[in-house]
């Protein structure tokens, strides 16, 4: 049988008949050949494929072939919004070009990322778009009103800025929300025409959120309403998938929680029972704001029966019993019953979930309580393990599950993840080999002298090294950090050094990103949400100092509840985190093959630690030393050597 990839890949294939000057990525084809494999077997595959493999076309070309000859639907679930936007507007397109074999894809996000006609006209009844204020957040609002009028999608990411949490929450709503069939405004609704949209495609490209509350609501019904049946999934940036499993499989509680729940208890006519209702959740919620200010609590609960809800529960209840008989009435009109099944779902949801956290009722579960930065208290639930929930509702149901992100190995093996996500033993392994020449491209330093991070002195010594790695690389710097405290106090140290500095909090993401790589000689200083998914490749960014290593946060309540049930918790699970975080960081210094790079890691336990080895063999193989004054023989060496 002809080998179909090598008529994709190969150097007399498609791709080099489309592509003048087309070089076939090794890594990329085994990685591809990894994907085919498993569709093919009916297998479970883990495949890391490091930065510059193109794992989008790797995966992609081994799942349009399956779609086609064999009539099988793929879905492809990612971490971030750029990745899904990058799958369906140049990956899948760029196939649809370039392969013979016709398929159809579509992008299919979660309901609140769709304008929601019902929540615009609630919220123009109501006059929270009458723009009286004339602020920021009345600036979004009104320029949402305008982009609403005109939307042939209602998909948030087509508005020309990113909007606050604030101003769209006016124009949309999470499914726990959604009136579903009674919503006068069905026909119309984005929401359900790109589920359409999507049940007649091959290929669907979604988020981890909406494929694991399709897996939620799969298993309480035993349908398939969220996504469409598939035969085959890609999870792509696989490290983050069991965080994500966590955060989705919880909840969270506030006083907030209530308030719809008041505004329909009020328009029944019931205001006595909408009032005993507010009462009794400020009055909860004080309780549980005033436990976490106090010192008896420290990152999670512990003792059940830490406050008394009974009162809230009670007003919940009489909120689901004013709604039930109407929902449940033939003769209420088709609005009105919606709106009652939507009262009463909730109700009791609040209600068993409230009873849950304060009993703290499920031993797999960690319960918690956050401050707001107005005080305000919200009570939360996390899994503490989803390996066993993700292996019997996606391997052990999916016809082939394929993980692939560019670091999912820890000192060369796939066991933390795997046993994080619950993958079974039997899955195929491939490490794809780096289409980057490191040992020419980059060199690693870990500078001398320096204290440890818990030692006096540490910050000023991160402030001065941070200062000679932008002189020596000429600004071109990007600084990671594990805290914004030492963002800040390495900021206020290096300011005004003759570099543009700019800082995470000033400006949107995407905006300090773009400003980065057009100012050639800027500095750029972020925290976690930098350590990934930023790609700034050319000399923009030179040099690449990481103040300490990432281990995880000890006050994180999920972190506190592994360490408190492991006694090996550290080397089964904080090392591991901490180095693929650390891989994440290192990867955003070399993003093509032209690019030269120091990186600078301050954290000199990496070399004088015995767990350090670990990190060390984890990442790329380059050159190293530990003199910071070495940074610019090497560039220069490097860039007088690097292919032109």
């Amino acid at each position: 049988m002809t080998d179909y990839l090598d008529d994709v890949f190969g150097k007399s294939g498609l791709f080099a008949a489309r592509f003048p000057g087309y070089e076939q990525r090794e890594g990329q084809v085994a990685l591809a050949r990894m994907v085919d494999a498993a569709m093919r077997g009916g297998r479970h595959a883990l495949g890391e494929g490091p930065c510059g493999t193109g794992k989008g076309v790797a995966y992609g070309v081994p799942s349009v072939w399956h779609a086609h000859h064999r009539k099988k639907r793929v879905v492809i679930a990612t971490a971030n919004i750029a990745l899904q936007e990058q799958l369906v507007t140049k990956d899948l397109p760029l196939l649809a070009e370039v392969l013979p074999w016709k398929f159809s894809f579509a992008l299919l996000k979660g309901r609140n990322n769709y304008l929601c006609l019902d929540r615009l006209a609630e919220s123009e009844a109501r006059g929270e778009l009458a723009g009286l204020v004339h602020d920021e957040l009345d600036r979004q609002v009104q320029e949402l009103v305008a982009w609403a009028a005109k939307t042939t999608t209602g998909d948030v990411s087509e508005v020309p800025f990113v909007p606050g949490p604030a101003a769209w929450s006016r124009f949309s709503v999470g499914s726990d929300d959604c009136k579903s069939d009674g919503c006068s405004f069905r026909d119309r609704c984005f929401s359900e025409r790109a589920k359409a949209t999507a049940a007649d495609a091959t290929i669907v490209v979604t988020n981890y959120h909406l494929l694991f509350a399709h897996l939620a609501v799969r298993r309480e019904t035993g349908q398939d309403l969220v996504l469409p049946e598939f035969d085959f999934l890609v999870l792509d940036e696989a490290h983050e998938a069991a965080d994500i499993a966590r955060d989705f499989f919880g909840f969270t509680l506030s006083e907030f929680s209530v308030t719809r729940l008041a505004r329909y208890t009020e328009a029944r006519g019931r205001k006595k029972l909408a009032g005993d209702l507010r009462r009794a959740a400020t009055d909860f919620f004080d309780v549980v704001a005033r436990l976490a200010r106090s010192p008896l609590y420290k990152c999670r609960l512990k003792t059940p029966n830490f406050a008394t809800p009974t009162k809230l529960v009670t007003a919940l209840g009489g909120v689901a019993k004013l709604a039930g008989p109407v929902a449940d009435d033939e003769t209420e009109e088709r609005e009105g019953r919606a709106k009652a099944r939507l009262a009463r779902r909730q109700a009791d949801t609040l209600a068993s979930r409230l009873n849950e956290a304060v009993g703290l009722s499920d031993p797999n579960k960690v319960y918690f309580i956050d401050l707001d930065s107005k005080g305000w208290a919200r009570l939360g639930a996390k899994p503490i393990d989803v390996a066993g929930l993700l292996r019997a509702e996606l391997f052990d149901r999916t016809e082939s599950v394929t993980l692939v992100s560019a670091t999912m190995t820890t000192a060369g093996t796939f066991d933390f993840i795997r046993n994080e996500v619950g993958a079974p033993g039997t899955a195929i392994e491939l490490v794809a080999k780096s289409p980057f020449d490191f040992e020419k491209q980059a060199l690693l330093i870990v500078p001398e002298g320096l204290p440890e991070p818990r030692e006096p002195g540490f910050v000023e010594a991160v402030a001065d090294a941070v200062r000679t790695v932008i002189d020596a690389c000429n600004g071109r710097t990007l600084g990671l950090f594990t805290s914004y405290r030492n963002l800040n106090a390495v900021y206020e140290r290096i300011s005004g050094n003759g570099h543009r500095v700019l800082k995470q909090g000033e400006l949107p993401r995407t905006e300090l990103t773009r400003l980065f790589k057009e100012d050639i000689s800027s500095v750029l200083l972020g925290t976690e949400s930098f350590w990934t998914g930023i790609d700034v490749p050319g000399e923009a960014l030179t040099g690449l100092v990481i103040d300490k290593l990432p281990f995880p946060n000890m006050d994180d309540p999920v972190v506190d509840a592994i360490c408190a049930r492991d006694r090996r918790a550290f080397d089964s699970y904080l090392l591991p985190r901490a180095i693929i975080m650390l891989r994440q960081g290192v990867g955003r210094l070399i993003r093509s093959q032209k690019d030269v790079g120091v990186a600078v890691i301050l954290d000199k336990r990496i070399a004088e630690k015995a767990y350090g080895r670990r990190f060390l063999k984890s990442l790329p193989p380059m050159l190293t030393t530990r003199k910071l004054d070495n940074i610019a023989r090497f560039l220069a060496e490097a860039s007088d050597a690097r292919p032109g």
